[in-house]
């Protein structure tokens, strides 16, 4: 459903699984509601599915329970799988209502998400909150908690459909547990780390060469060569450089922290929380409306201090 895009992603859509906010209001949403909790029901019966019904109209099922205690929560990365069905009624049998299958894309291969509130479709984001590391879910949700009354982007996803996610939830990671499993993972050397939360690898040093501090105190200008990259699923993928002279680090305090501790000369890593870089509110591309860094990244930046002049 859209290949969830997480990275270049804009402010309010996450692909597919983005919750719809400029849908018109369907004069008779009363009608089609009742209508979506009527096949859910039916549904849910003749799956023989025992679950929970919300207040909202969500129904869940837990088809795999889990002894974890680490729930899903916003702020961090999520890491599930997940097929979606769309239900609706036989036409030769209108008391069948039956589950058509069209999207397994992250069936077995996770997808990744910052879980950022009000960015995913309302019932999945609800279900999810609902889930532990662990957790094998069944989501039936009304259109109202899903794509409204707008056909899906795809057209496979007719207005007013009521749908089913089933969910795995893998991990829900910390920013420090996706610094630390990162860098693990990476081989890095750590020089070190401080009590902000800046992880600092000096990875070419040059005991002779001018401190930054003293450097700057004297008024001299630093020539510097960095490339700037969000830590994500794992991984790492560049948002900025030297060659885009847009110099986008001048808005990450871990980025002036970590310079700090350098030399002319020296080449060094730093991979610091989101506190120290975008926050709550990523950075946004102002000309795309997409983002370029998404709420809640840690960050990497890779930077060489070349002169002082």
């Amino acid at each position: 459903m859209g290949k969830l895009q997480v990275l270049l992603v804009s402010v309010l859509l996450l692909g597919g699984l983005a919750s719809c906010k400029t849908q018109e209001v369907d004069p008779s949403v009363a009608t089609t509601y009742a209508a979506n909790i009527k096949d859910i029901s039916d549904y849910a019966t003749s799956k023989g599915l025992s679950g929970t019904s919300t207040s909202s109209g969500l129904f869940y099922a837990v088809t795999k329970a889990s002894s974890s205690t680490i729930a899903a929560n916003y702020g961090q990365e999520l890491e599930f799988t997940y097929t979606l069905s769309v239900l609706s009624r036989s036409t030769s049998n209108t008391a069948v209502v039956t589950a058509k299958k069209v999207d397994s894309t992250y069936a077995v291969n996770p997808t990744f998400v910052p879980f950022i509130k009000g960015a995913l479709k309302e019932g999945l984001q609800e279900g999810l909150l609902l889930m532990h590391e662990g957790n094998q879910f069944v989501l039936l949700m009304p259109s109202i908690l899903a794509y409204g009354d707008v056909k899906s982007s795809d057209g496979l996803v007719e207005a007013n459909s009521s749908v089913r996610f089933d969910v795995t939830l893998n991990r829900s990671r910390t920013e420090d547990q996706q610094m630390d499993e990162y860098i693990a993972a990476s081989g890095l050397s750590l020089t070190q780390q401080t009590n902000t939360g800046l992880r600092f690898f000096l990875t070419t040093p040059n005991a002779a060469g001018d401190s930054v501090k003293t450097a700057t105190s004297a008024g001299k200008v630093l020539t510097l060569k960095y490339v700037a990259k969000q830590l994500h699923a794992k991984t790492v993928v560049g948002f900025d450089s030297t060659s885009t002279g847009l110099n986008l680090y001048k808005d990450a305090a871990g980025f002036t922290e970590g310079l700090a501790k350098m030399r002319v000369g020296e080449k060094a890593t730093f991979i610091f929380p989101s506190s120290l870089g975008y926050s709550t509110k990523g950075l946004v591309d102002k000309s795309t409306g997409f983002y370029k860094v998404s709420p809640y990244a840690p960050l990497r930046y890779d930077v060489e201090v070349v002169s002082a002049k």
